[in-house]
């Protein structure tokens, strides 16, 4: 049987209302947008979480410098004892955050007579850091305004591994971990030094 002209323009027909019935079909839409746009959302959330953390966690390390340093130059003497006794403390700021990865080094620095020249007088170091030694000239070291004759400062140096919860995208490499450090310089708050009689020993 040879299908007549009628019976084509049928099927043409039906294929025609079909075409049409799927482009009209907006069923699913919602669905594959969402496939498109959800990968950028979840990146977008986990990296506002990392940064706030990383944030949090920096605001920490500084506090932590700066107050463990503070209690440092109080007084006209320190010991190993003690300087040992500001990890507990810098760890006890950086809480409820890890603080096993937290490196301290404090430098005693003396400036010449002629405000030319920083020497170290002691220093002290965490575990596993590397202080600089007894007489090493540290000018370059030393911000030019406390270039002053005569004068005597404690470096507090402050270091800590923060751990993101994932790897970080796009960055080039698998970005796990950032290094936090600050640094500081104070005078003694009680006479003109302060002196360590067992560090560098």
């Amino acid at each position: 049987m040879i299908p007549n002209a009628n019976q084509d323009r049928t099927s043409m027909t039906r294929l025609l209302d079909c075409a049409r019935s799927l482009i009209r079909d907006k069923k699913g839409v919602g669905a594959v947008e969402f496939a498109f746009v959800a990968p950028i959302l979840v990146v977008l959330y986990i990296g506002a979480v990392e940064m706030t953390v990383a944030l949090s966690v920096d605001t920490k390390v500084s506090r932590a410098g700066n107050i463990t340093l503070d209690l440092i130059t109080q007084g006209t003497t320190t010991s190993k004892d003690e300087l040992e006794d500001m990890e507990d403390v810098a760890g006890s700021i950086l809480a409820p955050y890890a603080s096993d990865d937290v490196d301290l080094v404090y430098t005693a620095v003396t400036i010449n007579g002629a405000g030319d020249e920083a020497t170290v007088s002691w220093s002290w170091g965490s575990t596993g850091t590397t202080p600089p030694s007894v007489g090493d000239d540290i000018t370059a070291e030393i911000p030019t305004s406390l270039m002053i004759a005569d004068a005597f400062y404690i470096r507090g140096e402050i270091t800590n591994v923060h751990d993101f919860i994932t790897s970080i995208p796009f960055t080039g490499s698998a970005m796990s971990s950032l290094n936090l450090n600050e640094t500081y310089f104070m005078r003694p708050r009680l006479g003109t030094s302060i002196t360590c009689s067992d560090c560098n020993t």
